[in-house]
Protein backbone atom coordinates (compact mmCIF):
# COMPACT_ATOMS: atom_id res chain seq x y z
CA UNK A 1 0.00 0.00 0.00
CA UNK A 2 3.17 2.43 1.15
CA UNK A 3 4.58 1.84 -2.66
CA UNK A 4 1.38 2.49 -4.40
CA UNK A 5 0.66 5.94 -2.47
CA UNK A 6 4.17 6.83 -2.78
CA UNK A 7 4.26 5.46 -6.73
CA UNK A 8 0.85 8.12 -6.84
CA UNK A 9 2.12 10.96 -5.44
CA UNK A 10 5.26 10.03 -8.14
CA UNK A 11 2.97 10.27 -11.19
CA UNK A 12 0.83 13.04 -9.95
CA UNK A 13 4.54 15.46 -9.21
CA UNK A 14 5.87 14.67 -12.46
CA UNK A 15 2.37 15.16 -14.18
CA UNK A 16 2.19 18.63 -12.66
CA UNK A 17 5.11 19.60 -13.50
CA UNK A 18 5.24 18.96 -17.22
CA UNK A 19 1.72 20.17 -17.20
CA UNK A 20 2.56 23.58 -16.18
CA UNK A 21 6.32 23.27 -18.29
CA UNK A 22 3.54 22.67 -21.34
CA UNK A 23 1.90 26.08 -20.33
CA UNK A 24 4.94 28.20 -19.59
CA UNK A 25 5.93 26.80 -23.67
CA UNK A 26 2.60 27.71 -25.11
CA UNK A 27 2.90 31.21 -23.18
CA UNK A 28 5.95 32.13 -24.52
CA UNK A 29 5.55 31.15 -28.07
CA UNK A 30 2.37 32.95 -28.17
CA UNK A 31 3.68 36.11 -26.31
CA UNK A 32 5.20 37.59 -29.40
CA UNK A 33 2.99 39.61 -31.96
CA UNK A 34 2.06 37.71 -35.39
CA UNK A 35 3.53 41.02 -37.52
CA UNK A 36 6.39 39.08 -36.14
CA UNK A 37 5.43 35.97 -38.67
CA UNK A 38 3.47 37.36 -41.16
CA UNK A 39 5.91 37.32 -43.88
CA UNK A 40 7.19 33.52 -44.00
CA UNK A 41 3.75 32.87 -43.51
CA UNK A 42 2.72 34.63 -46.39
CA UNK A 43 5.40 32.84 -48.49
CA UNK A 44 4.60 30.00 -46.84
CA UNK A 45 1.07 30.56 -47.95
CA UNK A 46 1.53 31.21 -51.22
CA UNK A 47 3.85 27.86 -50.88
CA UNK A 48 0.35 25.37 -50.39
CA UNK A 49 -1.60 27.26 -52.80
CA UNK A 50 0.97 26.20 -55.38
CA UNK A 51 1.33 23.40 -54.48
CA UNK A 52 -3.10 22.73 -53.41
CA UNK A 53 -4.25 20.76 -50.50
CA UNK A 54 -3.75 17.80 -52.31
CA UNK A 55 -0.21 17.45 -52.75
CA UNK A 56 1.38 14.37 -53.68
CA UNK A 57 5.04 12.56 -53.92
CA UNK A 58 5.95 9.96 -56.04
CA UNK A 59 7.81 7.22 -54.03
CA UNK A 60 9.99 5.20 -56.47
CA UNK A 61 10.39 1.71 -54.13
CA UNK A 62 6.67 1.45 -53.95
CA UNK A 63 5.52 2.70 -57.79
CA UNK A 64 2.80 4.98 -55.61
CA UNK A 65 2.15 8.47 -54.97
CA UNK A 66 1.84 9.10 -51.02
CA UNK A 67 -0.27 12.39 -49.69
CA UNK A 68 1.38 14.69 -47.90
CA UNK A 69 -1.05 16.32 -45.69
CA UNK A 70 -1.02 20.35 -46.70
CA UNK A 71 -4.76 20.69 -45.58
CA UNK A 72 -3.16 20.16 -41.71
CA UNK A 73 -0.12 22.32 -42.34
CA UNK A 74 -2.23 24.86 -43.58
CA UNK A 75 -4.63 24.49 -40.39
CA UNK A 76 -1.42 24.51 -38.45
CA UNK A 77 -0.13 27.73 -39.68
CA UNK A 78 -3.11 29.62 -39.86
CA UNK A 79 -3.36 28.42 -36.25
CA UNK A 80 0.51 29.81 -35.67
CA UNK A 81 -0.53 33.08 -37.23
CA UNK A 82 -3.96 33.17 -35.88
CA UNK A 83 -2.52 33.82 -31.93
CA UNK A 84 -3.32 36.95 -30.54
CA UNK A 85 -0.74 37.90 -28.43
CA UNK A 86 -2.78 40.49 -26.04
CA UNK A 87 -3.79 37.17 -24.54
CA UNK A 88 -1.40 34.53 -25.52
CA UNK A 89 -2.51 31.89 -23.04
CA UNK A 90 -6.16 32.08 -24.04
CA UNK A 91 -5.13 32.48 -27.79
CA UNK A 92 -3.04 29.30 -27.79
CA UNK A 93 -5.71 27.29 -25.31
CA UNK A 94 -8.85 28.31 -28.00
CA UNK A 95 -6.25 27.46 -30.79
CA UNK A 96 -8.53 29.57 -33.08
CA UNK A 97 -7.83 29.76 -36.97
CA UNK A 98 -8.81 32.23 -39.45
CA UNK A 99 -8.24 34.54 -36.22
CA UNK A 100 -7.80 38.73 -37.11
CA UNK A 101 -7.19 40.10 -33.92
CA UNK A 102 -9.85 43.18 -33.80
CA UNK A 103 -11.09 42.06 -36.96
CA UNK A 104 -12.94 39.39 -36.71
CA UNK A 105 -16.39 39.09 -36.15
CA UNK A 106 -17.72 35.71 -35.68
CA UNK A 107 -15.94 33.46 -33.88
CA UNK A 108 -17.21 29.58 -33.81
CA UNK A 109 -16.68 27.12 -31.15
CA UNK A 110 -15.97 23.13 -31.31
CA UNK A 111 -18.26 20.70 -32.75
CA UNK A 112 -18.59 17.31 -33.59
CA UNK A 113 -17.62 15.49 -36.59
CA UNK A 114 -14.55 16.59 -39.22
CA UNK A 115 -13.52 20.08 -39.04
CA UNK A 116 -15.70 23.15 -39.91
CA UNK A 117 -15.13 25.85 -42.23
CA UNK A 118 -16.31 29.09 -44.02
CA UNK A 119 -19.93 28.80 -45.83
CA UNK A 120 -17.31 31.06 -48.71
CA UNK A 121 -16.25 27.34 -49.64
CA UNK A 122 -17.73 24.48 -50.95
CA UNK A 123 -15.54 21.99 -49.19
CA UNK A 124 -13.28 21.84 -47.06
CA UNK A 125 -9.73 23.73 -47.53
CA UNK A 126 -7.96 24.59 -45.28
CA UNK A 127 -5.01 26.19 -47.79
CA UNK A 128 -7.82 28.62 -49.10
CA UNK A 129 -8.91 29.98 -45.70
CA UNK A 130 -4.99 30.29 -44.95
CA UNK A 131 -4.41 32.44 -48.00
CA UNK A 132 -7.22 34.61 -46.92
CA UNK A 133 -6.53 35.05 -43.87
CA UNK A 134 -2.92 35.89 -44.02
CA UNK A 135 -4.31 38.30 -46.90
CA UNK A 136 -6.69 40.10 -44.30
CA UNK A 137 -9.90 38.77 -45.55
CA UNK A 138 -12.36 38.58 -42.40
CA UNK A 139 -13.49 35.04 -42.42
CA UNK A 140 -15.43 33.12 -39.85
CA UNK A 141 -12.94 32.05 -36.90
CA UNK A 142 -12.89 28.57 -35.86
CA UNK A 143 -11.87 27.09 -32.49
CA UNK A 144 -9.82 23.63 -32.05
CA UNK A 145 -9.77 23.54 -28.39
CA UNK A 146 -9.45 19.94 -27.66
CA UNK A 147 -5.90 19.28 -28.35
CA UNK A 148 -3.11 20.75 -26.92
CA UNK A 149 -1.17 21.93 -30.07
CA UNK A 150 2.26 21.75 -28.28
CA UNK A 151 3.30 21.98 -31.99
CA UNK A 152 2.87 26.20 -32.02
CA UNK A 153 5.88 26.30 -29.48
CA UNK A 154 8.21 24.50 -32.16
CA UNK A 155 6.54 25.94 -35.30
CA UNK A 156 6.06 29.90 -34.48
CA UNK A 157 9.61 30.68 -33.24
CA UNK A 158 10.74 29.14 -36.68
CA UNK A 159 8.09 31.04 -38.66
CA UNK A 160 10.10 34.28 -37.35
CA UNK A 161 13.09 32.97 -39.71
CA UNK A 162 12.04 30.72 -42.02
CA UNK A 163 9.12 29.57 -44.55
CA UNK A 164 7.57 26.28 -44.65
CA UNK A 165 9.88 24.79 -47.11
CA UNK A 166 12.78 25.91 -45.17
CA UNK A 167 11.49 24.38 -42.24
CA UNK A 168 10.65 21.27 -44.73
CA UNK A 169 14.17 21.33 -45.26
CA UNK A 170 15.69 21.61 -41.56
CA UNK A 171 12.93 18.41 -40.46
CA UNK A 172 14.52 16.54 -43.32
CA UNK A 173 18.04 16.99 -41.92
CA UNK A 174 17.10 16.09 -38.93
CA UNK A 175 15.36 12.89 -39.56
CA UNK A 176 18.59 11.78 -41.23
CA UNK A 177 20.67 12.88 -38.35
CA UNK A 178 18.37 10.21 -36.19
CA UNK A 179 18.02 8.02 -38.35
CA UNK A 180 21.85 7.28 -39.09
CA UNK A 181 22.64 7.68 -35.28
CA UNK A 182 19.75 5.10 -34.39
CA UNK A 183 21.03 2.68 -37.04
CA UNK A 184 24.50 3.40 -35.85
CA UNK A 185 23.32 2.52 -32.11
CA UNK A 186 21.28 -0.87 -32.90
CA UNK A 187 24.21 -2.12 -34.93
CA UNK A 188 26.21 -2.02 -32.14
CA UNK A 189 24.26 -2.74 -29.35
CA UNK A 190 21.81 -5.06 -30.84
CA UNK A 191 23.06 -6.40 -34.20
CA UNK A 192 23.44 -5.99 -38.33
CA UNK A 193 20.32 -7.25 -38.99
CA UNK A 194 18.36 -5.73 -36.69
CA UNK A 195 19.35 -2.40 -37.79
CA UNK A 196 18.54 -3.80 -41.17
CA UNK A 197 14.75 -4.72 -40.48
CA UNK A 198 14.34 -1.02 -38.54
CA UNK A 199 16.03 0.71 -41.96
CA UNK A 200 13.58 -0.77 -44.47
CA UNK A 201 10.82 -0.28 -42.03
CA UNK A 202 11.01 2.53 -41.78
CA UNK A 203 11.89 3.07 -45.71
CA UNK A 204 8.44 1.37 -46.09
CA UNK A 205 6.53 4.00 -43.47
CA UNK A 206 8.08 6.20 -45.94
CA UNK A 207 10.56 8.21 -43.39
CA UNK A 208 12.40 9.28 -45.84
CA UNK A 209 9.52 12.23 -46.94
CA UNK A 210 7.72 12.43 -44.01
CA UNK A 211 9.72 15.82 -43.06
CA UNK A 212 8.08 17.70 -45.71
CA UNK A 213 4.60 17.46 -43.89
CA UNK A 214 4.74 19.23 -40.73
CA UNK A 215 1.84 17.55 -39.50
CA UNK A 216 3.18 13.80 -39.01
CA UNK A 217 7.23 14.62 -38.13
CA UNK A 218 6.63 15.39 -34.74
CA UNK A 219 5.21 11.71 -33.51
CA UNK A 220 8.49 11.09 -35.60
CA UNK A 221 11.01 13.11 -33.40
CA UNK A 222 9.12 11.50 -30.00
CA UNK A 223 9.71 7.96 -31.48
CA UNK A 224 13.60 8.40 -32.40
CA UNK A 225 14.95 10.95 -29.67
CA UNK A 226 13.07 8.76 -27.09
CA UNK A 227 14.45 5.49 -28.71
CA UNK A 228 17.88 6.66 -28.83
CA UNK A 229 17.85 7.73 -25.32
CA UNK A 230 16.48 3.58 -24.24
CA UNK A 231 19.92 2.90 -26.71
CA UNK A 232 22.15 5.14 -25.08
CA UNK A 233 20.80 5.03 -21.60
CA UNK A 234 19.28 1.50 -20.66
CA UNK A 235 21.30 0.89 -18.10
CA UNK A 236 21.24 4.10 -16.39
CA UNK A 237 17.90 4.62 -16.94
CA UNK A 238 16.48 4.21 -13.47
CA UNK A 239 12.73 3.99 -13.79
CA UNK A 240 11.23 2.81 -17.49
CA UNK A 241 7.72 3.44 -15.96
CA UNK A 242 8.95 7.23 -15.50
CA UNK A 243 10.06 7.07 -18.74
CA UNK A 244 7.02 5.88 -20.71
CA UNK A 245 4.83 8.14 -18.51
CA UNK A 246 6.98 11.33 -19.83
CA UNK A 247 7.00 9.97 -23.01
CA UNK A 248 3.30 9.63 -23.15
CA UNK A 249 2.77 12.91 -22.12
CA UNK A 250 4.83 14.67 -24.95
CA UNK A 251 2.97 12.59 -27.54
CA UNK A 252 -0.38 14.23 -26.58
CA UNK A 253 0.81 17.50 -26.45
CA UNK A 254 2.71 17.64 -30.11
CA UNK A 255 0.07 15.09 -31.71
CA UNK A 256 -2.88 15.55 -33.86
CA UNK A 257 -3.86 11.49 -33.29
CA UNK A 258 -1.90 10.78 -36.21
CA UNK A 259 -0.30 7.43 -34.87
CA UNK A 260 0.83 8.09 -31.60
CA UNK A 261 1.06 4.79 -30.61
CA UNK A 262 4.64 4.24 -32.32
CA UNK A 263 6.12 6.09 -29.19
CA UNK A 264 5.09 3.34 -27.44
CA UNK A 265 5.50 0.12 -29.80
CA UNK A 266 8.67 1.32 -30.97
CA UNK A 267 10.69 2.25 -28.10
CA UNK A 268 9.58 -1.07 -26.31
CA UNK A 269 10.80 -3.08 -29.04
CA UNK A 270 14.29 -1.42 -28.37
CA UNK A 271 13.44 -1.93 -24.28
CA UNK A 272 12.96 -5.72 -25.07
CA UNK A 273 15.79 -6.45 -27.44
CA UNK A 274 18.27 -5.02 -25.37
CA UNK A 275 16.86 -6.58 -22.17
CA UNK A 276 16.70 -10.40 -23.60
CA UNK A 277 20.49 -9.42 -25.03
CA UNK A 278 20.85 -9.11 -21.34
CA UNK A 279 18.91 -11.30 -20.01
CA UNK A 280 16.89 -14.15 -21.40
CA UNK A 281 14.24 -14.54 -19.33
CA UNK A 282 11.64 -11.78 -20.41
CA UNK A 283 8.83 -10.24 -17.77
CA UNK A 284 5.82 -9.95 -20.15
CA UNK A 285 4.26 -8.37 -17.25
CA UNK A 286 6.81 -4.94 -17.92
CA UNK A 287 5.02 -4.83 -21.59
CA UNK A 288 1.79 -4.19 -19.95
CA UNK A 289 2.42 -2.12 -17.09
CA UNK A 290 4.50 0.31 -19.89
CA UNK A 291 1.96 0.34 -21.76
CA UNK A 292 -0.55 1.21 -18.93
CA UNK A 293 1.50 4.21 -17.87
CA UNK A 294 2.13 5.38 -21.21
CA UNK A 295 -1.75 5.38 -21.61
CA UNK A 296 -2.57 6.81 -18.43
CA UNK A 297 -0.03 9.69 -19.25
CA UNK A 298 -1.51 10.10 -22.71
CA UNK A 299 -5.31 10.16 -22.05
CA UNK A 300 -4.54 12.24 -18.69
CA UNK A 301 -2.94 15.14 -20.62
CA UNK A 302 -5.71 15.44 -22.55
CA UNK A 303 -8.18 15.23 -20.05
CA UNK A 304 -5.76 17.45 -18.22
CA UNK A 305 -6.13 19.97 -21.11
CA UNK A 306 -10.11 19.69 -21.04
CA UNK A 307 -10.40 20.53 -17.39
CA UNK A 308 -7.95 23.71 -17.81
CA UNK A 309 -10.05 25.19 -20.33
CA UNK A 310 -13.26 25.12 -18.06
CA UNK A 311 -11.20 26.32 -14.92
CA UNK A 312 -9.25 29.14 -16.42
CA UNK A 313 -11.90 30.30 -19.64
CA UNK A 314 -15.04 28.29 -18.35
CA UNK A 315 -15.46 26.66 -21.78
CA UNK A 316 -16.47 23.39 -21.08
CA UNK A 317 -16.18 21.09 -23.86
CA UNK A 318 -16.56 17.81 -22.34
CA UNK A 319 -19.60 17.12 -24.38
CA UNK A 320 -18.08 17.72 -27.38
CA UNK A 321 -15.32 15.65 -26.83
CA UNK A 322 -16.75 12.71 -25.52
CA UNK A 323 -19.23 13.02 -28.65
CA UNK A 324 -15.98 13.31 -31.02
CA UNK A 325 -14.63 10.22 -29.33
CA UNK A 326 -18.03 8.33 -30.12
CA UNK A 327 -17.77 9.63 -33.57
CA UNK A 328 -13.93 8.61 -34.01
CA UNK A 329 -14.43 4.91 -32.85
CA UNK A 330 -17.84 4.48 -34.58
CA UNK A 331 -17.83 2.32 -38.25
CA UNK A 332 -19.63 4.92 -40.46
CA UNK A 333 -17.61 7.30 -42.43
CA UNK A 334 -19.34 9.81 -43.66
CA UNK A 335 -22.79 8.11 -43.39
CA UNK A 336 -21.88 5.09 -45.00
CA UNK A 337 -21.35 1.88 -42.70
CA UNK A 338 -17.26 0.58 -43.09
CA UNK A 339 -16.12 -3.01 -41.91
CA UNK A 340 -13.64 -3.67 -39.70
CA UNK A 341 -11.73 -5.38 -43.07
CA UNK A 342 -12.40 -3.08 -44.97
CA UNK A 343 -10.39 -0.21 -42.85
CA UNK A 344 -7.37 -3.40 -42.55
CA UNK A 345 -7.47 -3.41 -46.42
CA UNK A 346 -7.57 0.75 -47.20
CA UNK A 347 -4.77 0.96 -44.26
CA UNK A 348 -3.09 -1.97 -46.04
CA UNK A 349 -3.17 -0.73 -49.83
CA UNK A 350 -0.66 2.23 -48.62
CA UNK A 351 2.04 -0.17 -47.52
CA UNK A 352 1.51 -2.71 -49.65
CA UNK A 353 4.61 -4.43 -51.00
CA UNK A 354 6.61 -3.39 -48.68
CA UNK A 355 5.84 -6.24 -46.08
CA UNK A 356 6.83 -9.38 -48.72
CA UNK A 357 9.78 -7.45 -49.95
CA UNK A 358 11.24 -6.07 -46.11
CA UNK A 359 11.02 -9.98 -44.72
CA UNK A 360 12.49 -11.53 -48.43
CA UNK A 361 15.41 -9.19 -47.65
CA UNK A 362 15.43 -10.68 -43.99
CA UNK A 363 15.23 -14.26 -45.32
CA UNK A 364 17.90 -13.55 -47.78
CA UNK A 365 20.47 -12.48 -45.18
CA UNK A 366 19.70 -15.49 -42.95
CA UNK A 367 20.26 -17.80 -45.90
CA UNK A 368 23.54 -16.05 -46.90
CA UNK A 369 24.52 -16.59 -43.27
CA UNK A 370 22.87 -20.05 -43.45
CA UNK A 371 25.06 -21.55 -46.30
CA UNK A 372 28.13 -19.21 -45.14
CA UNK A 373 28.09 -22.01 -41.95
CA UNK A 374 27.84 -25.00 -43.50
CA UNK A 375 27.46 -26.67 -39.26
CA UNK A 376 24.85 -24.46 -38.51
CA UNK A 377 21.77 -25.98 -37.30
CA UNK A 378 18.76 -24.22 -37.65
CA UNK A 379 15.76 -24.54 -34.84
CA UNK A 380 12.40 -23.18 -34.07
CA UNK A 381 11.67 -22.12 -30.74
CA UNK A 382 8.33 -20.72 -28.59
CA UNK A 383 9.58 -19.19 -25.50
CA UNK A 384 8.18 -16.57 -24.07
CA UNK A 385 10.92 -14.16 -25.46
CA UNK A 386 8.43 -13.91 -28.23
CA UNK A 387 5.48 -12.88 -26.79
CA UNK A 388 6.40 -9.06 -26.65
CA UNK A 389 7.40 -8.73 -30.35
CA UNK A 390 3.73 -10.54 -31.15
CA UNK A 391 1.87 -7.96 -28.76
CA UNK A 392 3.81 -4.90 -30.00
CA UNK A 393 2.90 -6.27 -33.87
CA UNK A 394 -0.94 -6.38 -33.26
CA UNK A 395 -1.22 -3.37 -31.57
CA UNK A 396 -2.16 -1.42 -34.89
CA UNK A 397 -4.61 -3.48 -35.45
CA UNK A 398 -6.13 -3.11 -31.85
CA UNK A 399 -6.01 0.65 -32.83
CA UNK A 400 -7.58 0.07 -35.83
CA UNK A 401 -9.99 -1.41 -34.44
CA UNK A 402 -11.11 1.19 -31.24
CA UNK A 403 -10.85 4.14 -33.64
CA UNK A 404 -12.79 2.77 -36.51
CA UNK A 405 -13.97 6.07 -38.58
CA UNK A 406 -10.26 8.40 -38.08
CA UNK A 407 -8.45 4.99 -38.86
CA UNK A 408 -10.45 4.75 -42.31
CA UNK A 409 -11.18 8.11 -43.09
CA UNK A 410 -7.18 9.35 -42.36
CA UNK A 411 -5.76 6.12 -44.17
CA UNK A 412 -3.31 7.96 -45.43
CA UNK A 413 -1.41 8.52 -42.29
CA UNK A 414 -2.74 5.92 -40.21
CA UNK A 415 -1.35 3.25 -42.18
CA UNK A 416 2.02 4.20 -40.45
CA UNK A 417 1.01 2.50 -37.75
CA UNK A 418 1.81 -0.70 -39.63
CA UNK A 419 5.73 -0.34 -38.82
CA UNK A 420 5.28 -2.04 -35.47
CA UNK A 421 3.92 -4.64 -37.65
CA UNK A 422 6.55 -4.68 -40.11
CA UNK A 423 9.37 -4.67 -37.31
CA UNK A 424 7.80 -6.89 -34.79
CA UNK A 425 6.77 -9.85 -37.01
CA UNK A 426 10.66 -9.25 -38.90
CA UNK A 427 12.11 -9.50 -34.99
CA UNK A 428 9.87 -12.67 -34.26
CA UNK A 429 11.10 -14.75 -37.42
CA UNK A 430 14.27 -13.73 -36.87
CA UNK A 431 14.32 -14.71 -32.87
CA UNK A 432 12.53 -17.93 -34.17
CA UNK A 433 15.22 -18.82 -35.84
CA UNK A 434 17.94 -19.55 -33.29
CA UNK A 435 21.33 -18.86 -34.86
CA UNK A 436 24.67 -16.99 -34.67
CA UNK A 437 23.75 -13.23 -35.37
CA UNK A 438 25.97 -11.00 -38.18
CA UNK A 439 28.26 -8.99 -36.28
Amino acid sequence: MKKIIKNSIKYVGIYSVTIIIFIILLLISSAFPSKVIERNVKKSSDILLKETKYKEIYVPYKFINISMDNQTDALMLNTAYSIDNSSPLYSAFVARKNYIPGKTQQISEEKVGELDFDKKYKELNQVKELNDTINGEVLESFEYARYWHGYLTVIRPLLILFDINVIRVIFRIIFTVLVIILLYLIYKKIDLITAIIFFIGLTAVEYWYIGTSLQGSFIFFIMMISTIIILLQYEKIKSFSTFFFIIGMLTNFFDFLTVPILTLGIPLIIYYLLKQKQDKNTNIKELFIFSIVWGIAYLSTWVGKWILLNVLYNKNIFEVVINQIIYRSSNISYGEPISYFKILYINYIWIIGTISIELLVVYILKMIKFLYSKNEKISFNTNKNLIPFFIIAIMPFIWYGVIKNHSYNHSFFTYRNLLLTIIGVSILFKKMINERSFK
